[in-house]
């Protein structure tokens, strides 16, 4: 009987990894114009270490030779950081919340490098009532993933959010919401003068103190933290027709330029 024989074919010689050349890990898209991660930033009233968050995200994004930088989340706070030190993810739309910096540098090697999910510190409405991408908390804490997004937009978001959802049995609900919506249109739209914005606090004041129930309050109180919060914004749309984050398409190209 003739004998066989097995052969194994010997694989091609695996070509070594120049170590020195920046490697992009498998969770960031390097096609998406949003950035890979975000962190908050420090403000005055706020006591959370988003500095020292950051500082461990740079540090172990260097370390790892990973071809990406740390971007920048929109967050407006009254001091209780409820949710702080928050990191984004942009490209995949959720949040990590109450980061420390010890748990950043897990942050990077296992969700950015490796894919990760850490789903103790992943940040889960359990209402579902808000997208992904924006966050707020009755607190007046209010956040978007990256500083793309347009306050003024978030604002009127919240208003479509709860479209047609009021009972209509008081007039501050019934009209106010109405209102407001009409009138954050018109600074989106680029025809909104200051007055508008006297008008926004003013019908956002009678939502909050004299409605029959705490709809009203629900609904104006994202309106009311996205003014206070990011007020310039606002006066860049109506004072010189320019949206800080060129996503207004009506309002001058050319002074945004």
């Amino acid at each position: 009987m003739a004998s066989s024989t097995l052969t194994r074919k010997v694989p091609a010689e695996i070509p070594k990894r120049d170590k020195t050349v920046s490697v992009a890990p498998t969770f960031c898209r390097a096609e998406d114009q949003r950035p890979c991660v975000t962190i908050c930033s420090p403000s005055p009233e706020c006591s959370c270490d988003c500095e020292g968050v950051r500082r461990v995200l740079e540090e172990e994004i260097s370390a790892k030779n990973l071809d990406l930088s740390v971007g920048q989340l929109k967050v407006g706070c009254n001091g209780d950081c409820p949710l702080g030190p928050l990191v984004g993810f942009p490209q995949r739309g959720f949040f990590y919340r109450q980061v420390s910096p010890e748990r950043a540098r897990e942050v990077v090697t296992g969700t950015l490098e490796k894919g990760h999910i850490l789903f103790d510190l992943l940040h889960i409405d359990p209402l579902k009532a808000t997208s992904g991408r924006i966050l707020y908390d009755r607190s007046g804490f209010i956040a978007t993933i990256d500083d793309s997004f347009c306050m003024v937009q978030v604002a009127r978001y919240f208003l479509e959010f709860e479209e047609g959802v009021s009972c209509g049995k008081c007039v501050p609900c019934r009209v106010g919401s109405v209102e407001l919506r009409e009138i954050l249109d018109k600074i989106i739209q680029g025809e909104g003068n200051p007055e508008d914005l006297s008008r926004v606090e003013l019908v956002c004041r009678a939502m909050q103190d004299t409605p029959y129930c705490d709809f009203a309050r629900t609904t104006s109180a994202p309106v009311v933290a996205a003014l206070k919060h990011f007020r310039s914004e606002f006066e860049s749309h109506v004072d010189q027709g320019v949206c800080p984050a060129r996503v207004c398409e009506k309002l001058s190209k050319e002074d945004q330029e």
